[in-house]
């Protein structure tokens, strides 16, 4: 799910850099709390967003059944004789 198909990985992301770079600059807060704050946001909410908001994956398609050489429409086939 953490993949280019899954439209929540970008925006979690720059969220997620910063995030970390307020927590950073405004906190005190230690180097593993952070790096936590900062792979929970790019890597956990992402994917539950995508769950919950039922987008897309990139595996979708591969459900689908696929044309075989012959079922497809006869006119399409006419560009390739020549």
């Amino acid at each position: 799910m953490l993949s280019a198909g899954n439209p929540y990985v970008l925006p979690s992301v720059l969220v997620a850099a910063g995030a970390y770079l307020a927590v950073t600059l405004l906190t005190d807060a230690s180097l593993l709390v952070r790096i936590g704050i900062l792979a929970f946001l790019a890597g956990v909410v992402p994917i539950v967003l995508n769950r919950i908001l039922g987008g897309g994956s990139t595996n979708d398609w591969r459900d689908e059944p696929t044309e075989g050489i012959g079922d497809g429409d006869s006119d399409a086939d006419e560009s390739r004789e020549a």
